[in-house]
């Protein structure tokens, strides 16, 4: 295939996505009299919980159809590509929701009209902000061959999402009135008094790695690491409480155990990275410190993904996955209507975009079977499957064609950027390399 057949077929292989995630168990009917006060609610829709959530969910798949769309232009204008993205988000969002008037079982709506039409545009913008910037840094010194600012931030935003909705966490309290302020002060109030017995200690080790980037991001702008680590320590101890705040407006009690374990593992690694960031970089150049930097995060992405780590052992636990819904794209999501279900869309996201910049610059081979991506889409399909075998996690293909979408969009947003891969990371070459 050309570049520009390739390019076509992600736009159209997205589009497919969204409407298969769209448009099944639609059940049509023909009957037309029913359709009509389907028609008429669509632009007289309630506003609730419910459609806050759809809202924020048809905000961040549309943004993965606005972001793809840019990434594989090739007509080389940005803004051209930011309006066609906007409209084609706006053409199928209106296609779907013409299609569920005719649906006994679904809900047509012009709010998620406006919701998706809205993530196509912001997603298609915000990529072309990466690609501006990314353009703008080029050449500039850099620890891993593309600024480390933009892999900390991925990373630094997919650990606030955990700490807004962590994967396990205390029950959600029953519901109270009041709006965001009022959970607040029930979340404040059914808060538990410190404990060891529920310290979330694996969040240490998935914290610790935002401390350490942050302080990279700010050694490689120019920062004294030696002052930097406790700037950032601060900061993400400030974070951490923020978020749990967060976390009790939207109707959790208050973690306080959370709070102190995620700090002192922001602090940790903001300290690690001015302890050992000079060694490192001295004793791992070029091809080795990239084939390093790839494999511990590979490694990071295996803890995300198999936490808590016990083994599942009924057979008939593991049948039960293999279901249409857990094979259907979004279909495990869409019965949901919890904050979680719609950040974990774009926490998967970001934890994989990482991995997709760094190889768009150190494949670990030139060619064949470890070239490109494909040796993080092998793990990206390894860390689902084993779902299958762990006790409270879930296999659902939708987890895994996010977290392809992340290396996608990461690897092209470098490329088009025009970085070119400095070397192969397990061939051991030094040169040109990174500062």
């Amino acid at each position: 295939m050309t570049p520009r057949q390739r390019f076509l077929a992600a736009r159209w292989g997205y589009v497919a996505v969204v409407l298969l995630a769209t448009l099944s168990n639609l059940h049509p009917s023909a009957d037309l009299t029913a359709a009509g006060p389907r028609l008429i609610r669509a632009f007289t829709p309630s506003l609730g919980w419910r459609d806050a959530i759809d809202g924020i969910r048809n905000t961040v798949l549309f943004a993965g159809l606005g972001m793809v769309w840019v990434v594989t232009s090739w007509s080389g204008s940005v803004r051209a590509e930011i309006r066609r993205a906007t409209l084609v988000g706006l053409a199928l969002s209106a296609t779907v929701e013409g299609l569920q008037v005719f649906s006994p079982v679904r809900t047509a709506s012009i709010v998620d009209v406006s919701t998706n039409t809205l993530g196509a545009f912001l997603g298609s913008a915000a990529v072309a902000i990466l690609i501006a910037r990314l353009v703008a840094a080029r050449g500039a010194r850099s620890y891993l061959g593309v600024p480390i600012a933009f892999v900390a931030g991925a990373y630094g935003v997919g650990v606030l999402c955990e700490a807004l909705t962590p994967l396990f966490g205390p029950d959600a309290l029953p519901w109270v009135p009041g709006g965001p302020a009022g959970r607040l002060r029930a979340a404040l109030h059914a808060a538990a008094p410190l404990s060891f017995d529920t310290l979330p200690l694996i969040d240490l080790l998935l914290f610790a790695p935002a401390g350490f980037l942050a302080v990279l991001a700010l050694r490689e702008r120019g920062s004294d690491a030696g002052r930097s680590w406790g700037g950032v320590a601060v900061a993400g101890a400030g974070l951490a409480l923020v978020a749990e705040m967060g976390h009790g407006a939207l109707g959790f009690p208050i973690w306080w155990d959370a709070v102190i374990v995620r700090a002192i593992a922001l602090g940790l690694g903001a300290w690690a990275a001015q302890r050992w960031l000079a060694p490192v970089t001295q004793a791992l150049r070029g091809g080795m410190r990239a084939a390093g930097a790839l494999f511990a995060y590979a490694l990071l992405l295996v803890l995300w993904g198999w936490r808590p780590g016990v083994p599942r052992l009924h057979a008939s636990d593991i049948a039960d996955q293999l279901t249409i819904a857990h094979l259907v794209p979004l279909a495990s999501l869409a019965e949901r209507v919890d904050v979680f279900s719609a950040l974990h869309v774009f926490q998967q996201f970001l934890l994989y975009l990482p991995l997709g910049m760094v190889l768009a610059v150190w494949p670990l081979r030139r060619t064949g079977a470890w070239a490109h991506l494909r040796p993080a889409v092998w793990l990206a399909a390894v860390i689902e499957l084993g779902h299958l075998v762990i006790a409270d996690r879930y296999f659902d293909v939708t987890n895994w064609l996010i977290a392809c979408a992340g290396l996608g969009v990461g690897w092209i947003v470098v490329r088009r950027s025009g970085y070119a891969p400095y070397g192969a990371a397990l061939e051991g070459e030094r040169a040109p390399k990174p500062g």
